[in-house]
Parts: C-alpha cells; structure tokens; sequence
C-alpha cells in the first residue's frame, strides 16, 4: 500500500479520534452549580437578619420590572429550582424577593411571567405590598442572573392510522385470506 495514502486517511482519522478524548474544561456557571448550599427562601423570609451576606441562588417568575437610576429592581416570585437552576412552575412558592441587578433591563424583554434565575449576596429585607398584604421583600444584590427562553407547549402531530385506510374503510381491519 502507498504510504502517502495511508498516511492521508490514517491521520485525520486518528487527530479525530485523540480530539475526541479530550474532556473540556468544567464551565464555571453558578446559576447550573449543583452543589450550591444556600438557604431557602423559607427560611430567610422566617430570619432575615441571621443571613445578611449569604450567597444565594433563587428564581422564579418576574411580578414586576422597576428601572432606577442605580439600577433595575425586579420583584420575583419564588419557585423551587430544577438541578440545571431551572424554575420549575409550581403552585408551591415560598413567597417573593426582590431582586437588584445593576444597569437597565428592557421591561419587554424582562416581562412579567418569565422565569429567571439570579445568584448573589443577600443584603437584607424591605417592607413590601402585595395588594393589602403587607410583607417584608428579602433583598438579593445580584451577582448573576438568566432570564431563562419561554417554555412552549410542544406542537402535537396526530398522524393517522396506516392500516385505517383500506378495503375495510371505516372499520379500520381488513380482511385476511390464508
């Protein structure tokens, strides 16, 4: 055989097989950070004081968007996260908190409904009101955040029968001879 040729094939081939054993570098994402340990917010709402300066990792669906000069605040509502960080829509919420993210967030973008994640250091609580209720808000200061694609419900394709159609139509059997 030409040595040229084998070398040719042989070559990308093995360059294919050795790049295909490398293992990448684990991404460093505290929001899909598994063994994150932080407290819920259960209990925070409960202490708000024994957690100041606690890193957190919460998400949930955005109530309502206010840009400031310092920076945009959001009021989230809570919802247990999946292991990807992920909110998982729930009626089981823990209640809200806001969150404060430095910069302007387009309020058509960051809509009300959508399911975000943030991750940052607890500053504190703040009185709040949910129409009469009156509650205290535990106050993120966010470190990192993503607001996360609309779920859409899968579009469902019903394909009919192939032995429906036949001589036997409408019954949806067909006669067999042996």
């Amino acid at each position: 055989m030409n040595q040229n040729l084998l070398f040719r094939w042989l070559g990308p081939l093995l360059f294919g097989w050795l790049a295909g054993c490398a293992v990448p570098p684990p991404i460093d994402d505290p929001i899909q950070d598994t063994n994150f340990q932080g407290p819920p917010l259960a209990v925070v709402r409960a202490q708000p004081d024994a957690f100041l300066q606690m890193p957190v990792r919460w998400g949930g669906a955005i109530a309502r968007v206010d840009n400031r000069r310092e920076g945009t605040e959001l009021e989230i509502v809570e919802q247990p996260l999946d292991r990807r960080g992920w909110p998982v829509a729930d009626d089981d919420s823990a209640g809200r908190f806001l969150a404060q993210i430095p910069g302007f967030l387009d309020p058509a973008i960051y809509a009300v409904g959508r399911s975000i994640t943030v991750v940052g250091l607890l500053t504190g609580a703040t009185p709040g009101q949910v129409g009469d209720y009156r509650t205290a808000f535990p106050v993120v200061a966010v470190d990192h955040h993503r607001l996360w694609p609309e779920r859409r419900t899968p579009e469902v394709i019903y394909v009919p029968d192939p032995y429906w159609y036949g001589p036997a139509y409408p019954w949806g059997y067909r006669r067999r001879f042996w």
